[in-house]
């Protein structure tokens, strides 16, 4: 389904991953299927990452001609709004049928989620936050706000959907997930960067699980939101590093982002991603993988 390498460059500009699925989605009626949808998450635009490398990521989302394209939140890096306002533009080249849509992250809380969205969709990128609109017909995307320093509100961000529809849900946190187990949803989700560092023969998710590198990657998330006043119960790195998750009737793809917290620069065997999910109706006992 994907393919698997090592890279160690300090910038994503080198080697992007673009990992492929195939996904049942309940309530996707049989004329849709084979829909596309492609996720672009956690650009951290800022010093070490700017309007070239978005430039790229763009380029490279084109390429896969996707019907649907959505962007996970956390564009802008610390105190890094200057550069994000300079490298948006490049934003306004993505192209696809049924449109740009995103969801915000806590950077993009912590640095101004008012301007951050004012940006975006200066440049044509629809953002919805506790939010939902219907694509198609039995087709909905919902985009609930940051669950770590927004205002979430998930019945606010699914009114309206018809009971029975498809849903793919972006949530920036895939703290998410337990809270929508009981619906049949496709939740796309970023924020984690899948670690940004992963032992070799191990990846992201086997690395996470090592008890140092847990308590590791809780105290790095913990401080940052503790400086921000977010809240501690959504720090979720250690818990959904990258890949693929279940819980009940959801399923949930945490991407591995783009670029990388710039405060900690390195990418080790765990390299950039773009994700592109094929669409298909749901089956009893399909799963996504």
């Amino acid at each position: 389904m994907f393919s698997c390498g090592s890279y160690s460059r300090l910038l994503p500009a080198g080697r992007v991953e673009l990992t492929r699925h195939q996904v049942p989605l309940s309530g996707l009626a049989a004329d849709f299927e084979g829909l596309s949808v492609l996720q672009l998450s956690d650009l951290h635009v800022g010093p070490l990452l700017r309007a070239g490398s978005v430039r790229r990521a763009v380029s490279l989302s084109n390429a896969c001609q996707s019907d649907l394209i959505v962007l996970t939140g956390d564009f802008v890096n610390y105190r890094s709004m200057r550069y994000f306002r300079t490298a948006a533009p490049e934003l306004a080249a993505l192209r696809a049928r049924l449109g740009v849509f995103a969801c915000l992250g806590n950077h993009d809380h912590w640095e101004g989620a008012a301007e951050v969205r004012a940006i975006l969709e200066d440049v044509g990128v629809q953002v919805l936050v506790n939010e939902n609109r219907r694509l198609a017909e039995g087709l909905w995307l919902a985009a609930v706000d940051d669950l770590m320093s927004g205002q979430p509100d998930l019945m606010r961000t699914v009114a309206g959907v018809p009971e029975g529809a498809g849903v793919v849900l972006l949530s920036h946190n895939p703290s998410v997930l337990g809270q929508v187990a009981d619906r049949s949803w496709l939740v796309l989700a970023g924020h984690t960067h899948g670690g940004q560092v992963a032992l070799p023969f191990l990846g992201p998710r086997r690395t996470a699980r090592l008890p140092g590198v847990r308590r590791l990657m809780y105290a790095w998330e913990w401080l940052g939101v503790r400086a921000h006043r977010g809240r501690v119960e959504t720090i979720s790195g250690y818990r959904y590093p990258a890949g693929w998750y279940q819980q009940g009737q959801a399923r949930m793809y945490v991407n591995r982002g783009f670029g990388f917290n710039q405060n900690w620069p390195v990418r080790l065997n765990c390299p950039p991603e773009i994700a592109c999910f094929t669409l298909r109706p749901d089956q009893v006992g399909d799963g996504p993988l």
